[in-house]
């Protein structure tokens, strides 16, 4: 499901990030594709270090609020009072956006890892049409298994739009997606993280990337000085059937849509090292 990263505002919950005067676009041509790729690492590598600060002062917070209640039961005070529980109140409401940024932690981390690993793909505007033509069922991810493990796909133009969704209701920019950067999830198993098995379905851990400045300062600092920014990440299980949530369905049916094409070989990465997508 969809999982909402923005930075902490205002407040109880974080610093604001102010929007920010950026650079003359570059030009977007499968020769950037080095640049963009050390552009996304770095932003990922900051927004780590940018996650691992909030997580320290968020609990730090923690400590402060059993402090309070500690000196409200001493004082003889408990459930039903209207001070402690509102203490407690922000206690459990800190403790969600521990787990929030934690998660936005492990996140950015493991993003790193990942892209240490990979050649980015450059997509061409010409297989646009050609996955266009191609039909997948909704709901239907199995052929997400034909794009491998992990990957970044970097798009010549922007094939879709998406909205990010918000469990709290709100509303996010609608933006052009300019790249995809995906992994296998681990997953916990008998107490260990291992691997899922090729023999069944896998877990994805989907994160579309645009150029777009209309998200960049809901998203840190990190992002400042990289020419994609995350609009959302969200995980989907290579199965039929799967449940995504309305606006990032196009996302999953365009990497379903290339992975089809590639295990029909009506696209091929054109001489397996430079990892470039091309129509057949």
């Amino acid at each position: 499901m969809s999982r909402a990263h923005r930075t902490p505002r205002s407040g109880r919950r974080g610093h604001t990030h102010s929007r920010r005067e950026v650079g003359p676009a570059r030009p977007w041509l499968s020769g950037g594709l080095p640049r963009i790729h050390r552009e996304l690492a770095q932003a990922y590598r900051d927004l780590s270090v940018e996650w691992a600060a909030y997580l320290d002062m968020v609990g730090a917070r923690d400590t402060e609020y059993e402090a309070a209640l500690d000196a409200l039961v001493d004082a003889g005070r408990g459930p039903g009072d209207a001070e402690f529980d509102e203490v407690v109140a922000q206690q459990l409401d800190n403790d969600s956006l521990h787990r929030m940024i934690g998660g936005n932690l492990l996140h950015s981390t493991m993003a790193v890892e990942v892209l240490r690993d990979l050649t980015p793909v450059w997509v061409p505007e010409a297989v646009n049409d050609a996955l266009a033509s191609i039909e997948v069922a909704p709901g239907d991810a199995r052929s997400l298994t034909g794009i491998g493990g992990s990957g970044l796909f970097v798009f010549g133009k922007s094939p879709i739009r998406v909205r990010e969704s918000l469990p709290d209701g709100q509303t996010m920019p609608e933006v052009d997606v300019d790249g995809v950067l995906w992994w296998t999830k681990r997953l916990e198993r008998g107490g260990a993280s291992g691997a899922v098995t090729a023999d069944g379905p896998r877990r994805l851990m989907l994160a579309p990337l645009t150029r777009s400045r209309d998200l960049q300062w809901l998203r840190g600092d990190g992002w400042r000085s990289s020419t994609l920014t995350e609009v959302t990440c969200f995980d989907v299980s290579t199965a039929r059937g799967v449940d995504v949530p309305g606006p990032l369905g196009p996302c999953v049916e365009l990497l379903a849509r290339i992975g089809t094409a590639l295990q029909r070989n009506s696209l091929r990465y054109t001489d397996g090292s430079i990892a470039t997508l091309d129509a057949a």
